[in-house]
């Protein structure tokens, strides 16, 4: 099953997932618009690194790899985790 991307505005923060089907695999926040880029870029880039197998996270690897966040960025690692 190949993977989706999906941005969602919830309380005036973009919320950036990386999804295969129904399935969460990762996900990143940002303040700013301008941002969203630079997360899915992230996202893909670690997913590709990671061993994960997907036409668009490799060739996410070889995009413009300058990008620099503009605001405030909530990282993978910084995320609430939800059980279910």
């Amino acid at each position: 099953m190949e993977i989706d991307t999906k941005v969602t505005k919830i309380n005036g923060i973009y919320h950036c997932r990386l999804l295969r089907g129904e399935r969460v695999l990762s996900e990143m926040a940002c303040v700013n618009r301008r941002d969203v880029g630079f997360c899915i870029s992230y996202l893909l880039r670690w997913y590709d690194k990671l061993g994960g197998t997907s036409i668009m996270a490799g060739k996410s690897r070889s995009r413009q790899k300058n990008l620099r966040p503009n605001g405030k960025i909530w990282f993978p690692s910084q995320m609430p985790v939800k059980h279910k």
